[in-house]
């Protein structure tokens, strides 16, 4: 039996990256996708009964809550989380963690704000979702992205 010793991670693609940059810069891609999802769900409305602080946004950024493994061709992108990502809640309850609040969306069942759009209700902005699928669409490695979050 032949056995080759080949480290295929310094193997060259045809473009002249290893496989190894090409998984990096595709993680990089990802996180680009993410933050422009985040940035434009963000930007989808305008709250009308409360002012926004703004502290969600600031504490969002795609850059710092991933890190990706590699495994054949399969890029796991993992989403960590900062303590700017968890806010107290209003109503008691303890800390809630707020980007994974806004992409599944919520409704309260009771109080004065109950039908109140984006502050008693919210449709779920599936930024995450809709990251993991653009990044599919112009998948040009045959990679498979899965976000764990």
């Amino acid at each position: 039996m032949l056995k080759l010793n080949l480290d295929f991670r310094k193997l060259k693609l045809s473009n002249g990256n290893t496989l190894v940059q090409e998984f990096e810069k595709e993680t990089e891609r990802f996180v680009s996708i993410l933050q422009e999802e985040i940035d434009s769900w963000y930007g989808s409305y305008s709250p009308s009964v409360y002012n926004r602080s703004s502290g969600m946004r600031n504490s969002i950024s795609a850059a710092d809550m991933v890190s990706a493994n590699i495994d054949g061709m399969k890029l796991t992108v993992n989403i960590n989380y900062s303590d700017s990502a968890f806010h107290p809640s209003m109503f008691g309850g303890g800390d809630t963690n707020v980007l994974l609040l806004m992409n599944e969306g919520y409704s309260v069942s009771s109080g004065w704000h109950k039908d109140i759009p984006y502050f008693g209700y919210r449709p779920g902005g599936h930024f995450l979702e809709n990251a993991v699928a653009r990044f599919n669409a112009e998948n040009h490695l045959g990679i498979t992205v899965e976000a764990n979050y």
